[in-house]
């Protein structure tokens, strides 16, 4: 199976034999996690995302440039030196925000109804997950377009914003094969994870240039991951008629 037919095809049951409700092409109820973290881990973790969302928050309101760490400390609550021990930076704060909504995705992503094809339920658990920012951790549109325009103009913030990525296509390369039933180091695999990872940030950044709501976003994931799904796109832009010169 290469990676086109792997985020297009029917969505197989994985080898762990996780499930949902058949035939309802909706998410599946989710199992317990393994490896749960210590009490202090989920504490530290929880006071990152409030630091994190603190941040976002002056970001939309102030600008980047125009926020300082000491604001961001105050809003949080907290003194500058506990800011430093959560962060390193100002530009770390928007990491918790970000990754949070990509880990939901994929964990969305995984106990998605099996009977689903992968294309489907990549396009309904993104959709999903944006309602979930937006309606559950009150990241509104202005607020993540700002993250995604700031992150496209800073170098510093960009490495925030790949690293984001870089984590999850690793989360997504085990779901992907489950769900395909191949094995995890499988190439076809990893190159469609690596390609619906691109698909997603770009489709995204593209998103943030404009301005349209969370529902545009959401169309424009699922454009692209269909766009990705077709199998084509390298051979059709070699066979493309180049576009008129109006100038």
């Amino acid at each position: 199976m290469d990676g086109a037919a792997a985020a297009s095809g029917a969505g197989r049951v994985g080898r762990d034999g996780s499930g949902g409700r058949g035939g309802t092409g909706g998410p599946a109820g989710r199992g317990a996690r393994v490896g749960r973290p210590s009490l202090t881990e989920r504490r530290k973790a929880d006071t990152r995302t409030e630091v994190s969302r603190a941040a976002v928050r002056l970001f939309a309101s102030r600008g980047f440039d125009e926020t300082t760490v000491e604001e961001i400390a105050d809003a949080a609550g907290m003194a500058l030196r506990t800011f430093y021990r959560y962060f390193r930076s100002k530009e770390e704060t928007v990491a918790p925000v970000l990754s949070a909504g990509m880990a939901d995705w994929v964990e969305r992503l995984a106990a998605w109804d099996p009977g689903a094809g992968l294309l489907a339920a990549m396009q309904l658990s993104y959709r999903a997950a944006l309602r979930h920012a937006r309606e559950v951790d009150g990241v509104d549109d202005a607020q993540l377009r700002v993250m995604l325009r700031v992150a496209d103009g800073h170098p510093a913030l960009r490495a925030v914003w790949l690293a984001v990525h870089h984590d999850c296509e690793e989360r997504l390369r085990p779901v992907i094969a489950a769900r395909a039933g191949l094995p995890v180091d499988d190439a076809d695999v990893w190159l469609t994870a690596g390609a619906v990872n691109v698909a997603v940030r770009v489709a995204m950044s593209r998103w943030a240039a404009g301005d349209g709501d969370a529902h545009e976003a959401a169309e424009q994931v699922a454009t692209a991951l269909a766009r990705v799904a077709t199998g084509g796109l390298l051979a059709s832009l070699g066979t493309r008629a180049p576009e008129p010169d109006n100038g």
